[in-house]
């Protein structure tokens, strides 16, 4: 058996490894994903908040603990997770981007908080030979991965339109959404706000979007006491409806109506169950065995989905 990678997690609260244990049913944190995981070993947290290393390590064991990246040496670190409060993750991914170590980094989103930030930090990537992702998580799932070469096959016809709802602001759940919208329909293109307001230092409101192969709508909820992300997406020969935050997926089909001659109606054909829950252990394996030149894409493709949300919120700042 070769010798596991050595694994790096820059922020060590909630989804660093506070979010579940590792008798968790559900692989949320960076720490579960590493400790289940045979390819690697969680050698080190770096962590500020001393109660939350003092957590963490009740709960994942004995590692490693540095209060800032510039504490740490040489390493090495082969695999690192940004997992950070937004605010510092520019600074974070800079310093990672400079370090001889660590050639995969896995960086939860927003992957930063300004546009200037991205515009900075999109320069560095693309002078770096490392392999990156932004966490946004059902892209690297399997059942999201199967529908998108479906769509893309032209199994379900051309697109017809989409609505998408979801809670906790554009940049950081509606990148979420407009994550699995571009996987499904091409390069994002283009943000439109209506109505759209500042929440919390993000924005909230309607969005018309445009993309490669659709067009359609995406309404992010002002905030309230509950989660939500969902999307209808209409094609020729089917309906695709993601439910439970990615949890589900139905397809509906046409079948003719049993009450009008000549007319059809949508009864659902399928219900796929995406194991979402694992979604941590996922993206760690999608980083870890997928190719340098697919992950770099992705990135692009990400990063170009970041650059857009911070184009949108401009006109409404």
């Amino acid at each position: 058996m070769s010798t596991p990678l050595s694994a790096l997690i820059v922020g060590a609260g909630s989804i660093g490894g506070l979010i579940d244990d590792p008798n968790s049913k559900n692989i949320a944190s960076h720490a579960h994903a590493y400790s289940i995981s045979n390819e690697t070993e969680l050698r080190a947290i770096c962590e500020p908040n001393e109660l939350n290393a003092f957590a963490f390590m009740e709960r994942w064991g004995d590692v490693e603990h540095f209060v800032t990246l510039e504490d740490i040496g040489e390493g090495p670190y082969d695999i690192v997770s940004v997992a950070s409060i937004t605010a510092e993750h520019f600074n974070h991914l800079s310093r990672l981007l400079h370090r001889d170590d660590c050639s995969m980094i896995l960086c939860e989103k927003p992957v930063v908080s300004t546009k200037e930030e991205l515009s900075t930090l999109t320069t560095l990537i693309h002078n770096s030979k490392k392999k990156i992702i932004i966490n946004l998580i059902r892209r690297y799932n399997s059942a999201f991965i199967d529908l998108a070469e479906q769509v893309h096959r032209g199994v379900y016809g051309k697109n017809l339109g989409f609505q998408g709802v979801c809670t906790k602001g554009l940049l950081h759940n509606g990148s979420h959404l407009l994550g699995v919208l571009s996987h499904l329909l091409g390069p994002l293109h283009t943000i439109r706000t209506f109505n759209a307001s500042l929440c919390h230092g993000d924005v909230c409101g309607e969005f018309g979007i445009s993309l490669e192969h659709g067009v359609g709508t995406v309404s992010v909820l002002s905030p309230c006491e509950y989660s939500l992300f969902e999307a209808t997406l209409w094609f020729e020969h089917a309906v695709l409806k993601i439910l439970d935050g990615g949890e589900i997926i139905e397809i509906y089909s046409k079948i003719p109506s049993p009450l009008y001659k000549g007319y059809f109606v949508l009864e659902r054909r399928k219900t796929i169950h995406t194991n979402l829950s694992q979604y941590a252990l996922n993206s760690l394996e999608f980083l870890l065995h997928r190719s340098s030149e697919e992950c770099r894409e992705i990135l692009n493709e990400h990063l170009l989905i970041h650059e857009r949300i911070f184009q949108a919120m401009e006109k409404v700042y």
